[in-house]
């Protein structure tokens, strides 16, 4: 059996979950009337489906199929955006119209717990709540970097989805791989535009952070933001007039970047993600040999 055929019978028993989840199937450009709707690339196939809770792919590759999962939808997703979701060995010489049925009713399933009402609402429930302004006035809080990402998702909805995509990626919110893959490309739009409203709805944001945010949150802001524009003077000339607190440290971070090539790279190549390590239980003398 070829692979289109057989990613084809997979899509045809996927299309009614899909559809009830809402989503429909991705047809490939070029894709003519009656084809399967899979695009070719260096050895790998693929089939998609996209909808407003995000999308999903179906990929064979070297043998294997795997089932990766997105909370944005096809056209804006990136493939770091999706997660694997299941994968199977993939034969397709040997593979029964059983075979792919099963297949494909395993990857419903996923499908349906990964999309599913209820499935959203747990996904929201477990987004870390922000800072709120109250808490942080009172001095009863800090703004930290998942305020800030918040903020920043409802000011440029474009990256809404990419905000939920790495917290449910990383289990916590990480403003490296945010800011530097999809915020800050919004932001130094907004600058470089410098429309003077546009500019005092941006930095209202950012200074009220900073002035009441954590060290961490303030060096997102100094460093990884707008340290992105040290070598474009003319976008940090854009934003002197709306800097407060932040103005000399945001000067000289600048000065350092646009003198060190090896502090580029390392901002724009930042470490990569290690989970939290787990703390272990300490036995209190009483529990030994309980």
């Amino acid at each position: 059996m070829e692979i289109k055929e057989a990613l084809g019978q997979i899509i045809k028993n996927m299309t009614a979950t899909a559809d009830n989840l809402g989503f429909a199937v991705v047809v490939p450009a070029g894709t003519e009337k009656g084809e399967v709707p899979v695009s070719v690339a260096n050895g790998k196939y693929t089939a998609a489906f996209t909808g407003e809770k995000g999308s999903f792919k179906i990929e064979v590759v070297d043998g294997k199929v795997y089932l990766k999962c997105a909370a944005s939808e096809y056209k804006d997703a990136v493939e770091e955006d999706y997660a694997q979701a299941s994968t199977s060995l993939f034969e397709n010489e040997e593979l029964s119209d059983r075979d792919l049925r099963s297949m494909a009713n395993e990857f419903n399933e996923t499908i349906e717990k990964t999309y599913s009402k209820n499935a959203q609402k747990k996904q929201q429930s477990r987004m870390p709540n922000p800072v709120s302004k109250t808490a942080a006035k009172n001095g009863n809080a800090y703004f930290d970097s998942n305020t800030l990402g918040n903020r920043i998702a409802h000011m440029y909805p474009e990256v809404k989805d990419a905000y939920k995509a790495n917290v449910e990626r990383y289990g916590e919110f990480l403003p490296e791989d945010f800011f530097i893959n999809h915020g800050n490309k919004f932001i130094e739009d907004t600058i470089r535009q410098n429309d003077p409203t546009k500019m005092r709805k941006l930095f209202n944001c950012l200074n009220e952070i900073y002035n009441d945010g954590t060290n961490e949150v303030q060096s997102v802001i100094v460093v990884t933001i707008l340290g992105s524009m040290a070598q474009e003077e003319q976008l940090l000339a854009n934003c002197v007039d709306y800097m407060e607190d932040m103005t000399l440290s945001v000067v000289e971070v600048s000065k350092q970047l646009r003198r060190s090539k090896s502090l580029r790279a390392k901002l724009e190549n930042p470490p990569k993600y290690k989970p939290k390590k787990q703390k272990r239980q300490r036995m209190m003398p009483g529990q030994l040999g309980q």
